[in-house]
């Protein structure tokens, strides 16, 4: 088959923790077997702003996506994530 693209929002507990967020992703990994896409802030409304963020992951591997979604969630100042997109490319 191929690799998969999934794109996530992250939503901050707080205003000021979105900056934060997004320098956590560019420094780490969820694991070897993640290449990083992008990762943008995106305004919202009224002045807040979420993390955007793409994986590229293969397709042959089991699991992948449960590992990276605890990736996410375990970001020291996520609140919330939502899947934006996945597919396979």
């Amino acid at each position: 088959m191929g690799d998969i693209l999934t794109v996530y929002k992250l939503f901050p507990e707080e205003i000021e923790d979105t900056e934060k967020i997004q320098e956590f992703i560019k420094n780490n990994s969820p694991g070897t077997e993640f290449r990083l896409n992008t990762v943008d802030l995106e305004p919202i409304g009224f002045g807040l702003s979420v993390v955007k963020v793409s994986y590229v992951f293969s397709d042959k591997v089991d699991g992948l996506l449960d590992k990276l979604e605890g990736f996410l969630k375990g970001i020291s100042g996520v609140n919330e994530i939502e899947v934006i997109a996945t597919t396979l490319i």
